[in-house]
């Protein structure tokens, strides 16, 4: 136990960020980098306030580009010791008026894309015989949207009780039970965050009925998303697996 510590440096990791241009992805950049560790990104486009050590063109659309990724991340990256995959917190079309093709589109980007990426990637940490698989993901994965929180706010209502978005974001909380059976075998990990919204970012109204339906009286920070990240990333969680961590101060635990 006497460097017990020290075991929540990232120092001397290399980590991959993908779709850090969705939700809280500057601030997962962020996080890791500021506990020590060197990130790439990968995503439809780099995040230009928040530099990285190189970055990949990927739009989550085929296993080609899953493998092509992984083939980058190894010629570039050498060992993959942290994979964050932020594809889950993308957009999705708002309201409930959709036809098949619409829907299967935006499931495939994200669902079908975040299992390649992770099957591509994860098999590359396999090899590696160590690493830390993050899905990120938002409190819609573990409880349905509260229509209470949007009576200040009826635009945003149509936006989160989408056909699409609670589908999108809670598809990780089994999926990571499964990857981590798997990984696991290969002295990897697969985990997941489900953060609450982040404080100015969305309109008064929804913010004040958000907290006020929380055990902790706030919303999410950048802090906080930095330390959860790290937690899951570093030797501090090598015994944590198949989770869907809730950073929401509490709100989904009534």
């Amino acid at each position: 136990m006497q460097n017990f510590l020290t075991s929540f440096s990232l120092s001397g990791k290399n980590a991959l960020v993908v779709g850090g241009e969705h939700a809280y992805g500057p601030e997962l950049i962020a996080g890791l980098q500021a506990a020590g560790a060197r990130v790439w990104t990968a995503g439809s486009a780099p995040i230009t306030d928040v530099p990285s050590e190189g970055f990949f063109p990927y739009h989550h659309t085929s296993a080609d580009e899953a493998d092509a990724l992984a083939a980058w991340a190894k010629d570039t990256m050498g060992t993959v010791d942290v994979l964050v995959e932020n594809v889950l917190n993308m957009d999705t079309a708002p309201g409930w008026d959709h036809d098949f093709d619409s829907i299967n589109a935006q499931a495939q980007t994200a669902m079908g894309g975040m299992i390649l990426t992770v099957q591509a990637m994860g098999r590359m940490m396999a090899a590696q015989g160590h690493g830390s698989v993050i899905l990120s993901t938002d409190y819609g994965a573990l409880v349905g949207y509260d229509p209470h929180n949007y009576e200040g706010c009826p635009e945003l209502y149509q936006r989160d009780f989408s056909l699409l978005r609670g589908y999108v974001r809670g598809s990780c909380v089994n999926y990571v039970r499964q990857a981590a059976g798997f990984l696991g075998e290969h002295g990897c990990r697969c985990n997941a965050l489900a953060f609450a919204p982040m404080a100015g970012k969305q309109p008064q109204a929804f913010e004040d009925a958000f907290v006020a339906h929380n055990q902790i009286k706030r919303l999410a920070t950048a802090e906080d998303i930095a330390a959860a990240v790290t937690f899951l990333a570093s030797d501090a969680s090598v015994y944590i697996t198949g989770i869907t961590l809730p950073v929401d101060g509490g709100y989904t635990a009534k």
